[in-house]
């Protein structure tokens, strides 16, 4: 960890540079074969998020996922057999430290899972030997589960199999980020006392031996779901040292972390679902933390308090355990919006404000469509239809897009780029693919069962 992480108000963004997008551009980086496969771009974005285990996408294992994208031009079409991630130097030599695939032969031994996402979509729950067949430009986002190789000074760089050969990219650096998109703020964190006996080890229950009491206040921007709160013993920098963990759910080894809101027990035990969330949050939260000590909790220990939601996780400065004066406080003000959408509902709601959609957000061929005009407007950005060209434009704090409908080219601050899917018209509404126009427009997208969350974070 860089750093401790703020939360969605310095998020440093993701979105796809214009340049990597120009029509014809060479691959990014990458080693050419006579394949229509390109890569345009690969890079590490975070270790944010618990979502699979070494070998199967849906069991969080304890450990945080290397999360990394990957954008492709397909061209006029070809079969991704299979995606290999290996590390190496900043050079592009092999280190051997670690092998992340979309498949291997049961014989082959270590070697974990590469899972790929597109638009929330899964495309391989495990190992798969072939991701399908693809056209056009595509995004994907890939993640690993950390073999202990997920760190400062390592470098990655992928094999893609097509039915025409390997294309090899270039590599990217490890980034663990110091941002997070997670809409929560730690407002305040502190220890309280080690008096109480009110949980054992798995369960909420008396035990015989008194508990270490924490306070916590959450405040979240929009109804979040928080996937699991972890309280972990480190070092006064931060740094995560061998004295024992906590945690809401049984992903890897640990405590139970009890939750109380006020009078309330959110979590009285370990779910058999490792995979539950805690539960799903608004406005200003405060919980009581309890966890059964097992020697390690005494004055002088160091603690922070990660909060996972399905959007990232935030982390609280380390708090010392008996030093009244060492409480972690954060009064930041939440700058942004946030549109939720779900996909074949016309439901939608601008932060916490309930709207109605002409047409709703549907799937076309791969691609998540939806409504320029409501999303545009919503983030302030300034619409303008001409209906003689067929021309749509949009301009916001100096960006400037121009779309035609039909037409898979389009018109980025006075560069033509290349669109995964051309804009279209339904019942007169204009719709496009949700990752150009929010990305293009310096925004953040996430999925989530069904769910479509827009996000205008400034960078920082």
């Amino acid at each position: 960890m860089k750093g401790i992480r703020k939360t969605l108000t310095t998020a440093v963004l993701g979105a796809l540079t214009v340049n990597s997008l120009m029509i014809g551009g060479a691959a990014y980086g990458a080693d050419v074969v006579s394949s229509p496969l390109q890569v345009k771009e690969f890079r590490y974005l975070d270790k944010e998020l618990d979502r699979i285990s070494l070998e199967k996408t849906g069991e969080p294992d304890g450990t945080r996922d290397g999360h990394l994208s990957l954008l492709i031009d397909a061209g006029e079409g070809t079969e991704i057999k299979s995606i290999v991630m290996k590390t190496a130097d900043s050079k592009g030599t092999d280190t051997g430290h670690g092998i992340w695939t979309t498949w291997k032969e049961p014989s082959d031994i270590g070697k974990y899972l590469l899972a790929v996402e597109h638009d929330g979509k899964t495309l391989n729950t495990t190992f798969k030997p072939s991701l399908g067949q693809f056209k056009g430009v595509y995004q994907f986002d890939l993640y690993a589960s950390d073999n202990n190789s997920m760190k400062d000074g390592e470098y990655y760089y992928l094999e893609i199999t097509t039915t025409a050969g390997v294309i090899k990219s270039d590599v990217t650096p490890f980034a663990d980020a110091d941002t997070s998109y997670a809409p929560v703020l730690i407002r305040e964190f502190s220890w309280a006392d080690l008096t109480a006996d009110k949980i054992g080890s798995a369960a909420f229950g008396e035990d015989g031996s008194t508990d270490g009491h924490f306070k916590l206040k959450l405040a979240f921007a929009q109804k979040t779901k928080v996937l699991s709160v972890i309280l972990r013993p480190t070092d006064k920098d931060g740094k995560a040292v061998s004295a024992g963990i906590w945690r809401t759910n049984r992903a890897g080894i640990g405590w139970l972390l009890g939750l109380v809101q006020g009078n309330t027990i959110i979590n009285p035990e370990f779910n058999k679902d490792v995979t539950a969330p805690v539960g799903s949050f608004r406005g200003s939260v405060t919980l009581d933390l309890y966890a059964n000590n097992n020697g390690s909790i005494k004055n002088g220990q160091h603690y922070v308090i990660e909060v996972e939601t399905q959007f990232g996780t935030v982390i609280s400065q380390p708090v010392e355990f008996g030093n009244k004066d060492s409480i972690h406080k954060d009064s930041t003000v939440f700058p942004f919006k946030t549109i939720s959408l779900k996909l074949n509902a016309k439901e939608a709601a601008v932060d916490d404000k309930q709207m109605k959609l002409d047409v709703a957000p549907f799937s076309l061929e791969g691609r998540t469509m939806v409504p320029l005009r409501f999303i545009s407007e919503a983030f302030g950005a300034k619409v303008d239809w001409s209906k003689q060209e067929g021309k749509v434009t949009i301009a916001k704090d100096g960006s400037r897009i121009e779309l035609v409908i039909n037409k898979k080219q389009a018109v980025v601050n006075g560069a033509t780029v290349q669109l995964d899917s051309p804009a279209i018209t339904r019942n007169n509404v204009t719709l496009v693919p949700v990752r150009f126009v929010s990305e293009n427009l310096k925004m953040k997208v996430f999925f989530d069962e069904g769910e479509i969350f827009i996000t205008d974070a400034k960078e920082q």
